[in-house]
C-alpha cells in the first residue's frame, strides 16, 4: 500500500501569498488545503493531520493567530510557518507565543514571500528531518562549526586563463547533519533573522584569510556575498574599513557581491551604503543578474562596478538563441557602462568559449575548480596557469568524445 503524500493547511492567506504557496506544494509534491478562518481548519483537522501549516497572522477578521492553540493541541503538531506583512518585531512575538505552547514554528516570513526561500525551509521537513532550530545556528556560530570553502575567480580575456581572485562560501559542519552547503540551511537563517550574524563571519573569516594570503605574497581579489540586511546598515562601511585595517586588507581587493532582491531594498538608505563602500574603494558586483526584476537603470543609479550573468541564463544559450542575444547585450551594455562582467555557472569547455566570444571579463564555475579549502587554493594559486584537474578532465572527455566520432565515422565508411 503506497503511503498518502505530505499535507500542508494555510490559512487565511490572501490571492498572491496563496498562489506561491499551492505552487511551492504543488513542487514538493505536498497535498494542500486552503481554509478561511479556524471552524474550517478544525473540519479539516478532524480528518487529516497536517505535516506543513502556514498561518497568515496579520488578517485579524480569520483569526490567523487563533489557530495557533488549534495546531498546538492537534495529535500531530505540524510544522508551522507564520507569514504576516507585521513589524519584525511583531512577527517575533507571534513566534514566542507560539513556541510557549509548543507549537514548532520553523520559519516567519513576511510578505511577499519568496518561493524558493519557502522551498529550501520546507524540503527537509517533508524528507523526514527536522528542521534546523535557532539553537542549532546560534551554537553552530558560537562553536565554530562554521567554516569557508573558496571558488576560483578566472580572467578570460585575451586568450588565457589568468588566476583572479576568489569567491568565499560558507559551509556547515554540522555534529549531527553532516557537511551542509547553503542551500540546506539558509532558509532557516533567514527566518530566523540570522543573516547578519553568519554574513559577519563570512566576512571576517573571508578578510583574515585575505591578510594571511597577502603577507605571503598571494596577491588575490575577495568576493564576499552581502546580506540584504546589511545592505541598509548604515553603521556597515565602517565596520567593513575597520575590520581591512586591522587585517592590512586593501579595500580595492574586496568586492562585495549583492543580491538582485537586495538591490529592490530601500534605495536611498541603499545608496548611501554604497556609496560609501566605494569611496573606501570596495568593489561592488550586481549578482543574479538577467533573471531576476532589478532594472537596467540599476546598472547606472547605483555605483556597481561590476555585474555577474547568471548561470541559469548562461545555461539557456545552449538550447536558446534569444538567451544568447540577451547576453552578448547585457555584456555589451555592461562594458560601454565601464563595468566588468562575471560569467557564473561556467561547466563546460563549450560554455567558456562562449563567454570568451562574448567577451566576459571573467569567470566562475566548476570547470576551473570546485569550491575548496584555502590550503588547496594556496597550491592551486601557486601552480596556475597549469591546467587544474577540472579543464583536464574535461579536455580528456572532450578527446575521448572526439575519439568515438573519429571511429564511428570509420567504421561507417568501411560499412
Amino acid at each position: 500500500m503506497s503511503q498518502a503524500p505530505d499535507f500542508m493547511v494555510i490559512l487565511a492567506a490572501d490571492p498572491p501569498c496563496l498562489e506561491v504557496l499551492r505552487t511551492v506544494a504543488q513542487r514538493l509534491g505536498c497535498d494542500h488545503a486552503a481554509v478561511d478562518d479556524v471552524d474550517e481548519m478544525a473540519a479539516v483537522l478532524a480528518w487529516r493531520q497536517p505535516t506543513l501549516a502556514v498561518l497568515a497572522v496579520d488578517r485579524l477578521s480569520n483569526a490567523g493567530y487563533g489557530a495557533v492553540p488549534l495546531l498546538a493541541e492537534a495529535g500531530r503538531r505540524p510544522a508551522t510557518v507564520l507569514v504576516g506583512a507585521l513589524d519584525p518585531r511583531v512577527l517575533a512575538s507571534v513566534r514566542c507565543a507560539a513556541d510557549a505552547r509548543g507549537l514548532p514554528i520553523i520559519g516567519t516570513y513576511a510578505r511577499p514571500l519568496d518561493p524558493a526561500s519557502l522551498e529550501r525551509l520546507l524540503t527537509p521537513v517533508l524528507n523526514g528531518a527536522p528542521p534546523i532550530r535557532r539553537e542549532e545556528i546560534e551554537r553552530g556560530l558560537a562553536g565554530h562549526e562554521f567554516h569557508l570553502a573558496y571558488q576560483p575567480k578566472i580572467r578570460i580575456g585575451g586568450g588565457a586563463c589568468a588566476f583572479q581572485g576568489v569567491e568565499a562560501l560558507v559551509r556547515w559542519r554540522h555534529p549531527h547533519r553532516g557537511d551542509l552547503q547553503p542551500r540546506h540551511f539558509w532558509a532557516a537563517v533567514e527566518a530566523f533573522g540570522l543573516e547578519c550574524q553568519v554574513t559577519d563571519f563570512v566576512i571576517t573569516e573571508a578578510v583574515r584569510q585575505a591578510g594571511t594570503w597577502r603577507r605571503a605574497d598571494l596577491a588575490l581579489e575577495l568576493v564576499v556575498n552581502l546580506s540584504p540586511r546589511l545592505v541598509t546598515d548604515r553603521g556597515f562601511p565602517d565596520r567593513l574599513q575597520c575590520l581591512l585595517e586591522e587585517h592590512d586588507v586593501p579595500p580595492d581587493r574586496i568586492v562585495l557581491d549583492v543580491t538582485e532582491t537586495a538591490a529592490s531594498l530601500d534605495r536611498d538608505l541603499m545608496l548611501d551604503v554604497f556609496t560609501r563602500l566605494r569611496i573606501a574603494g570596495v568593489g561592488l558586483a550586481l549578482d543574479n543578474f538577467g533573471v531576476g526584476t532589478s532594472s537596467l537603470t540599476e546598472l547606472y543609479r547605483m555605483p556597481f562596478s561590476e555585474v555577474k550573468v547568471d548561470r541559469g541564463l548562461l545555461a539557456d544559450v545552449a538550447r536558446e538563441r534569444d538567451a544568447e542575444v540577451i547576453v552578448r547585450g547585457i555584456v555589451r551594455l555592461a562594458h560601454d557602462l565601464g563595468l566588468a562582467v562575471c560569467a557564473e555557472g561556467v561547466e563546460t569547455r563549450d560554455l567558456l568559449e562562449f563567454a570568451r566570444s562574448a567577451n566576459f571579463d571573467a569567470a566562475q564555475g566548476h570547470l576551473f575548480c570546485a569550491p575548496a579549502r584555502a590550503t588547496e587554493i594556496e597550491r592551486l594559486m601557486r601552480t596556475w596557469p597549469q591546467a587544474t584537474p577540472a579543464l583536464r578532465a574535461e579536455e580528456a572527455l572532450a578527446a575521448a568524445r572526439a575519439g568515438r566520432r573519429r571511429a564511428a565515422a570509420t567504421q561507417d565508411s568501411r560499412s
